[in-house]
């Protein structure tokens, strides 16, 4: 399947789906520095743009008619790290809406921070795909159970012409892993990782990050650490090797154990303990920070699922750096997400029946075994249409009886396939109408959230 990437950043979201199996042919950024990254690890594909330019860029989609658009429009504004205000990059959101439904590709997806689900812009997005005829998955997902190291929460959006709301729901919940990736399980046993260079002068430090340079080389540079070896300040984050710091949001704590995903990453992470931290840590901080590791850029990267030799340096100054990677999509989330589609376009998954409909039959009256017939029937419809779901009662019926095996069959199997989805969709009409009427009368909620541990909710 071929795709473009609007918002592209550095690349994270392009890795992962390339990764999953996606030829990416073209990819938009208004930022030159993160164009510039983009290029040096992954093509020359990739080119700075305006991206609100919808008379511009709108065309030139159209002409490469994608299977897939994807991309993260900025999230500062509704960020919790930001003003939390819907400004311009609010309406990037809209501009993004507007570009897939210019283009029309299959499918789409779109990523964001969480409380982007509530906000004006998404509504106005939503409603735009919906009209443009996408059937929508919207999911909250941490990152953590989808190979990342990290505690990230986002916004995940896909899109498929034609498909019902909530058709890739199950399929996402199970492509998470039962646990969470933890930074041990990202680094291993030796992260962070130090040598000890004998000093020269009492007073200097002897231990010395992997991520930095050592000093220069003696003989006398191999001498095993000694018993009464007293470490200097900067080597006890080394020495510790069971906990790093970073810099808190809203009153957070800012240590963690490597047995534990990293908080989600932002600008500020690798920044060091201030002072007044220093003196009144968190409380649940399970050791002082001053006994704990500050991570370095290289260490962000890999913790963000970018590869240890992804190249930062068009990026130029370190502050922006930091931002391109805080910004970043993690590559193995994407990844995950690609597969997942590619496994349904393929015709290799299929929905997951809703909970409760056997209690529904039931209710109706059918027996135990016509309940498992019915849910078998279902099953086997999905199969025999790849997998595809429809916001159209009628046109997933058409669809159906388009289908060369489903014409071989016999008359009454046909007839029973039918009534099963026909049963099944009136299950999800009447659910929904429920779920209308119980709803509270504020934002509206995602269709479902998905591979989130306890823990994480």
């Amino acid at each position: 399947m071929r795709a473009v990437e609007l918002f592209c950043g550095a690349g994270g979201m392009s890795l992962g789906l390339r990764r999953a199996g996606f030829e990416l042919v073209q990819a938009y950024d208004a930022w030159d520095r993160a164009v510039d990254v983009y290029r040096a690890n992954l093509g020359p594909h990739a080119r700075e743009a305006d991206l609100k330019d919808i008379f511009s860029i709108g065309p030139e989609l159209a002409r490469l008619a994608p299977d897939l658009i994807c991309g993260g429009p900025p999230c500062q504004d509704f960020s919790a790290a930001g003003r939390r205000e819907e400004r311009e990059n609010a309406a990037l959101t809209r501009a993004f809406a507007m570009l897939v439904a210019v283009a029309r590709p299959r499918w789409f997806v779109m990523e964001n921070v969480t409380r982007a689900l509530n906000s004006d812009a998404w509504r106005e997005a939503r409603a735009m795909l919906v009209r443009a005829g996408y059937g929508l998955t919207e999911c909250k997902l941490d990152a953590s159970l989808y190979g990342v190291a990290q505690r990230r929460r986002r916004l995940i959006v896909i899109g498929r012409l034609g498909e019902a709301d909530g058709f890739l729901q199950s399929a996402i919940r199970n492509a998470a892993s039962e646990t969470a990736m933890t930074v041990r399980d990202l680094f291993g046993d030796r992260s962070p990782e130090a040598i000890y260079v004998h000093p020269r002068m009492p007073g200097k430090k002897g231990l010395w990050s992997a991520d930095e340079p050592a000093p220069t080389m003696r003989s006398s540079s191999r001498r095993p650490i000694p018993a009464d070896y007293e470490p200097h300040p900067d080597d006890a984050p080394l020495l510790e090797k069971g906990a790093f710091f970073t810099r808190p949001l809203h009153g957070g704590r800012g240590v963690r154990v490597l047995d534990e995903p990293a908080p989600a990453i932002v600008r500020t992470s690798r920044e060091r303990p201030r002072a007044s931290y220093m003196t009144e840590p968190h409380p649940n901080d399970p050791v002082h920070p001053a006994d704990a590791a500050v991570l370095t850029q290289a260490q962000v990267s890999r913790i963000q699922g970018f590869p240890p030799g992804w190249d930062w340096s068009p990026g130029r100054t370190k502050r922006d750096i930091d931002q391109l990677i805080a910004n970043a999509v993690p590559p193995p989330l994407a990844e995950a997400i690609g597969r997942v589609i590619l496994a349904r376009e393929a015709g290799e998954t299929i929905p997951a029946l809703e909970g409760r409909f056997g209690q529904w039959l039931r209710r109706r009256g059918l027996s135990p075994q016509s309940v498992r017939n019915a849910k078998t029937r279902v099953n086997r419809a999905r199969r025999l249409l790849a997998g595809r779901t429809f916001a159209d009662p009628a046109m997933e019926i058409a669809a159906l009886e388009r289908v060369g095996e489903f014409l071989s069959l016999p008359v009454k199997t046909q007839s029973d396939l039918r009534s099963a989805l026909r049963l099944y969709r009136e299950w999800l009409e009447e659910k929904a109408e429920r779920s209308a009427r119980n709803a509270p009368k504020t934002a509206p909620e995602p269709i479902g959230e998905t591979g989130m541990s306890a823990a994480a909710a």
